[in-house]
């Protein structure tokens, strides 16, 4: 088997054994650590930083999201018209 399929096979089965953190959202492996390492550690006014450095992250990942589709749609259309 190649190497990248197995690599993907071991990081579905570390997925799997992950949970969303009930404060934070993030996923981490509840049966490994009692809290979750992002923001076991945190009080309330470091965790909406935390929230908030998320929802930056997010919302910059759904723009480059947009941007890559828009640069397909507008090669395809160049290609092919």
């Amino acid at each position: 088997m190649p190497l990248y399929i197995e690599d993907r096979l071991r990081w579905i089965r570390e997925m799997r054994q992950k949970s969303p953190c009930k404060r934070c959202g993030l996923l981490y492996n509840h049966h490994i650590k009692a809290k979750c390492p992002d923001c076991g550690t945190l009080d309330s006014h470091e965790l909406r930083e935390l929230l908030a450095q998320k929802e930056v992250i997010i919302g910059d990942l759904r723009r480059m999201g947009w941007i890559f589709a828009a640069l397909a749609l507008g090669c395809t259309l160049l290609f092919f018209w």
